[in-house]
């Protein structure tokens, strides 16, 4: 199936105070991809959402749209306004222009599915970070956008509502919604992201996990031997008259060097690389 595309980034580029966040970069997105941005704080992967959505201005280059498409965004930080959080998700089904009857039956739905109901008439400014984000994430999911923009989506949020909004998001790419989001947690990635690219320099690359190289230690053990620490011995699996061990390079040496002090004796070790 041919993909359809959205939008078209060409030499984009923004500059804050001197210093190059994103460069030159281009990029074609197509409906229905959930694509995720990685890397550290500050690297530019916020700074490319809004970029996308229009929210900041490039320094040059330019961002094109293959027809008008309506964007829901979820920021990392969403701060409190001085209402309830149904008075708030009520206006933003305003602004999306659902009716008023279907409005309040999404907004009852959402927060019983983001076990929120009970927090819906209190102040925003008297709720928690997590709940905020709740709010936050079911303003985006009112109604179905074409492109959902989501910045560090899970911060703050239990563990059933992760699962909540995991099942959500990759429900909405089934039905063509295109989803961008930046992320530090690859569990997250990993559930609901098909292409995962990192920002390096300013430039977009795409992601390529660390291969880690690890080692098979077998070891055996005299009849009464010191126990090495708990830590060592919890990652030991029984290998015929033996045990097995894996560990990483970095912190082989280290390991073995302990393991032969406190009575082991190494019979064979190779080597693997593993994602």
């Amino acid at each position: 199936m041919r993909l359809l595309k959205i939008i078209t980034l060409t030499n984009l580029t923004k500059i804050y105070n001197s210093k190059t966040i994103i460069h030159s970069v281009s990029h074609t997105f197509h409906q229905g991809q959930s694509i995720a941005f990685m890397g550290h704080n500050g690297c530019g992967k916020s700074t490319l959402l809004k970029l996308v959505a229009g929210i900041v201005a490039p320094s040059s280059g330019e961002v094109a749209y293959s027809r008008p498409l309506l964007f829901h965004y979820v920021p990392e930080k969403f701060l409190p306004l001085p209402m309830t959080g149904r008075t708030y998700l009520t206006r933003m089904g305003e602004l999306d222009g659902l009716k008023k009857g279907e409005t309040v039956r999404r907004i009852e739905k959402l927060g019983n599915d983001f076990f929120l109901s009970e927090l819906l008439d209190i102040s925003m400014k008297s709720l928690s970070k997590g709940t905020l984000q709740k709010i936050s994430v079911i303003q985006a999911f009112l109604k179905k956008p074409d492109v959902l923009l989501l910045d560090e989506p899970l911060s703050g949020q239990d563990t059933a509502s992760q699962k909540v909004f995991i099942s959500k998001v990759n429900a909405l790419c089934a039905q063509g919604v295109t989803v961008l989001m930046s992320c530090h947690e690859q569990r997250l990635v990993e559930a609901v992201s098909e292409q995962v690219y990192t920002i390096k320099d300013g430039h977009l690359i795409l992601y390529q996990p660390k291969r880690e190289k690890l080692y098979t230690l077998i070891l055996e053990h005299s009849p009464l031997p010191s126990m090495p620490p708990y830590s060592i011995k919890e990652g030991m699996t029984k290998y015929g008259n033996g045990y097995r061990l894996l560990v990483n390079e970095d912190n082989k040496d280290r390991i073995l060097l302990e393991l032969l002090q406190n009575g082991w004796t190494l019979k064979g070790m190779y080597d693997e690389e593993i994602k």
